[in-house]
């Protein structure tokens, strides 16, 4: 049951958009990516996957980041451009408990909406 219940978890996907330039060029603003949920019990997304968090100062808002580094349940998450992020070099380290996804695809940029 247990097994099944992962399966099904792991089958439930969500859509996240993109606001603001700190994952340019990798994502522009207004882009639809598909996230991954993943709960505590889940192996974490290798360094260098981009993740979903929960904003460490703002807990009703969410970020899309790259995940750089993990110690000790923290995680090291950047934007992949500096000029324009709000990420660890700013807040430190995030808990693991802030993860919300692993973005798994592109699912439209601004041009294919229109």
């Amino acid at each position: 049951m247990e097994s099944s219940l992962n399966t099904l978890h792991a089958l439930c996907l969500a859509q996240s958009v993109v606001s603001g330039y700190s994952m340019w060029p990798t994502l522009k603003p207004k882009d639809r990516v598909i996230v991954r949920p993943l709960n505590q019990q889940s192996e974490l997304p290798p360094i260098g996957a981009i993740i979903v968090c929960i904003h460490p100062h703002q807990p009703s808002c969410r970020v899309i980041k790259r995940l750089s580094a993990v110690t000790d349940n923290q995680l090291n998450i950047l934007g992949d451009c500096p000029d324009a992020s709000t990420d660890s070099r700013h807040w430190g380290s995030i808990s693991r408990a802030c993860l919300i996804g692993e973005v798994v695809a592109l699912a439209a940029t601004p041009s294919e909406q229109n």
